[in-house]
């Protein structure tokens, strides 16, 4: 089982803190050791000094007997030689008191000895004892000289600290413990902030933003990032409540109306013309609704990521033929006029989806252009692409309406003019389509006058037809010349 963030911090920093004291108190530890030494080698090396000066000032050097005299007379005294001992270059001692003679060790010779001399460590009884050997020349003669200093002072100094240390170690670890629990609490305080903010947001208040913070750190890409995602998820909230909203607002009217027409055939005795007219009113209500209906399987399908183009080899030519005498008979009181190249034109496209594409803006033309009005639908080759344009004389968009055309459910604000019934998914899905086809759809559109909706497809030299549609092909291109216009309807 892992532990929470803030107890593993907590713990990470009582390691880190509770190693820092134990560093600096190992470091204090050796700097005040080396100090204490590094001063009792200080007095060490005075006291040879005091001896090699004491030398020169009397003259001594090469009479052994006024040596050994002298040298009792002086040192002798001082806190009875305390640990020195001194011998000429014959190996004779000239000065070695007791407390030097009941710890026996041999006295290097001056040949061996460095210019800065040697230091040692050796017992005397319960003590320890700390030498510098040093040898110095007067009159033609070498004398090498021991000077030595009990450790006890100093290790009693080293102890009280080192039993210092040790008494402020678990104050140390508290303290430890103490920051690291403070800090990881600091560390964390403004994540528990942006919890507490994030667990207000709602179904019902999902508007509300996170507090921006200006810090620049990981919580400010933190807090920046979860606005990122409740903005994507009030879109998506958004997006499903008027899915719902529009769906039962347009299934209502033709389940209304039908239940409205099927009451009254039920109810009242008609002709047989009555009925007809009765059950050819359910039936185009009931395809409006099963349009609708398809159209939002269709959305959903698409959101939940169901539906995928399969991009191949596709005749245009072909496909905008046939859209345009489906959608002949659809077209009463208004012209619809088609101009195709007069060869075959193979895009890469999906079978499926390209059609439902044409039909969708021809469908979409034809509704919002009044009669006697004029749509036409342009198939051109330009050097590695076909673009398909169509072209109609109705209401036009308004400016304010043509960054909106593609959003679901969206209807302009100028369709009453048109007296034209629709749910407002037609763009939708023919945005999405093309956007499978790695394109997008332009518009542009005066109002009043007309809209022209467009796009390109990219052009293969591939050829995937029946050998039929081939002669048929060659045969209207042989008829037609470079370029064909039929008239339709």
């Amino acid at each position: 089982m892992q532990l929470p963030i803030r107890i593993r911090l907590s713990i990470w920093y009582f390691v880190i803190f509770s190693f820092a004291g134990l560093l600096l108190s190992a470091a204090s530890y050796y700097l005040a050791r080396r100090s204490l030494y590094l001063e009792l080698d200080h007095e060490l090396g005075e006291h040879i000094d005091d001896v090699r000066d004491f030398f020169r000032a009397e003259g001594l050097g090469g009479d052994y007997q006024r040596e050994r005299a002298e040298i009792a007379a002086q040192f002798q005294l001082q806190d009875e030689g305390k640990w020195l001992q001194i011998q000429d270059d014959q190996g004779r001692w000239v000065f070695r008191p007791w407390r030097m003679q009941i710890a026996p060790h041999d006295v290097p010779l001056a040949k061996s000895l460095s210019a800065d001399g040697n230091y040692a460590e050796f017992p005397a009884g319960t003590k320890r004892i700390r030498s510098l050997r040093r040898s110095f020349t007067v009159n033609g003669h070498t004398f090498v000289v021991e000077s030595g200093m009990t450790l006890t002072k100093a290790d009693q100094t080293l102890l009280h600290f080192r039993n210092g240390l040790l008494l402020i170690s678990p104050v140390i670890f508290l303290i430890a413990g103490f920051a690291g629990h403070l800090l990881s609490r600091r560390a964390l305080d403004p994540v528990a902030a942006i919890a507490r903010e994030a667990q207000r947001i709602h179904d019902g208040n999902l508007q509300t933003r996170l507090p921006q913070l200006e810090t620049r750190d990981e919580l400010a890409h933190l807090s920046s990032t979860l606005n990122e995602m409740l903005e994507r998820i009030e879109a998506g909230v958004r997006s499903v409540r008027d899915f719902t909203a529009y769906a039962s607002h347009e299934l209502r009217t033709p389940v209304t109306f039908i239940r409205m027409e099927t009451d009254l055939a039920l109810r009242f005795d008609r002709s047989n013309a009555e009925y007809r007219e009765a059950i050819a009113m359910i039936d185009a209500e009931a395809l409006r609704m099963s349009s609708l209906l398809d159209s939002l399987l269709f959305l959903a399908r698409t959101d939940a990521g169901a539906e995928s183009a399969q991009l191949e080899p596709v005749n245009a030519r072909k496909l905008c033929l046939q859209a345009c005498k489906k959608w002949n008979y659809q077209f009463k009181g208004r012209k619809l006029l088609v101009s195709v190249p007069a060869e075959p034109a193979m895009v890469i496209a999906d079978k499926m989806y390209l059609p439902r594409l044409l039909s969708i803006i021809l469908e979409n033309a034809g509704k919002y252009t009044p009669a006697g009005g004029l749509v036409e639908l342009k198939l051109e080759i330009m050097q590695e692409f076909a673009r398909f344009e169509v072209h109609d004389s109705g209401i036009g968009i308004l400016d304010m309406d043509r960054g909106r055309i593609f959003d679901r459910f969206f209807r302009g604000s100028n369709v009453q003019e048109a007296n034209a019934h629709g749910s407002g998914l037609g763009l939708a899905l023919a945005a999405w389509i093309a956007a499978r086809h790695n394109t997008f759809i332009e518009v542009s559109s005066t109002p009043g006058k007309g809209s022209c909706f467009s796009w390109v497809l990219s052009l293969t030299r591939e050829y995937e037809q029946n050998p039929s549609d081939m002669e048929l092909e060659a045969h209207r291109s042989h008829q037609q010349g470079p370029a064909a216009l039929f008239p339709i309807g």
